[in-house]
């Protein structure tokens, strides 16, 4: 991705300055991301990250910089953003709301790399994530990608330049209107991350691999609990196919702080189902997605929890 905001050495010398972190050092836009624009800047002889809301604005970054800040607190592997000398966690930088998190040393798992401790350990994370919740007052609402949401958006995938996903339109929402209908109201919600893919996730080499950090809460909203789980599990075990032994790691290091329900359970494979085509959809119409996020790893996904049928899915996951 493009880095979208440039400041200039003035204007990010200024945002620095609000900051008992020390003089501007340094500064390096870092191209990575589909959402916004991030900067690595060296601060009193240390590394920061600066993040540039572009899609935002100042209320929504607020209210993101009080969610981080809340589950830092609570425990969640999560850094939480800078406050300035006058308390305050975003201010603006070339006229956009930004930033400062602490620098998290870490790297990316590959998809070979995905083992079950660390399966075990993103399970783990994504359960304290639920347990801790949204803070007070948070103005978090049920997000953007909802069934009848994904519906209307199928208008986007009748669109699509490629004639496979024109295809999907009209199957994706029945699905979508089916599910609208169909699905439990009564499953546990309450605050999802909604995209806990492995580039979402530090690992600290030089502590035996430990995850060091959740990333990116710009998906998060409120909202069933199973769905979170489900979209973590076939993030981190789908390689050509489902990897069994990943897949429970994933929901066994869940089930070690949270129990599910018997609602959830029951849930799984139509929540599974809907997170695939969930992504499925937004894979073909979001031109943000950067080359390499295919549509087409998706509906894999879906086709391999259907071949394994409910009761399948749920004896992968050990139930």
């Amino acid at each position: 991705m493009a880095i979208l905001t440039v400041p200039s050495d003035d204007e990010l010398r200024a945002f620095a300055s609000a900051y008992a972190c020390g003089p501007l050092e340094a500064a390096r836009g870092i191209e990575a991301g589909t959402v916004n624009t991030s900067y690595a800047l060296r601060l009193g002889g240390r590394p920061w990250f600066l993040r540039i809301y572009e899609e935002q604005g100042e209320d929504g970054a607020r209210a993101e910089a009080e969610l981080l800040v809340h589950l830092a607190a609570a425990g969640v592997p999560t850094p939480a953003p800078e406050p300035g000398r006058d308390g305050v966690r975003v201010r603006a930088v070339a006229g956009k709301p930004a930033a400062l998190f602490p620098w998290i040393e870490g790297r990316m798992r590959c998809q070979r790399s995905v083992d079950p401790a660390a399966a075990r350990a993103v399970g783990a994370a994504l359960a304290r994530l639920h347990r801790a919740g949204a803070p007070s007052g948070s103005p978090l609402g049920a997000g953007r990608f909802g069934p009848l949401d994904l519906a209307a958006r199928c208008d986007r995938v009748a669109r699509a330049a490629e004639p496979e996903a024109r295809a999907l339109a009209e199957p994706l929402r029945a699905f979508f209107r089916d599910y609208a209908a169909r699905r439990d109201p009564a499953l546990p919600s309450g605050l999802v991350h909604g995209d806990l893919f492995r580039d979402n996730v530090l690992w600290a080499a030089e502590r035996g691999d430990e995850l060091s950090a959740l990333l990116d809460f710009e998906s998060a909203f409120v909202g069933p609990f199973v769905y979170d789980l489900v979209v973590t599990v076939l993030s981190w075990s789908f390689d050509d196919t489902l990897r069994a032994d990943v897949a429970r790691a994933v929901f066994d290091g869940y089930r070690s702080l949270r129990e599910l329900e018997p609602e959830e359970r029951r849930a799984l494979a139509d929540e599974a189902i809907f997170a695939a085509n969930r992504f499925t959809t937004t894979r073909i119409t979001d031109d943000a997605i950067r080359v390499g996020k295919r549509w087409q790893r998706f509906v894999q996904r879906r086709e391999a929890v259907e071949r394994l049928g409910s009761a399948g899915f749920s004896e992968m996951l050990g139930l």
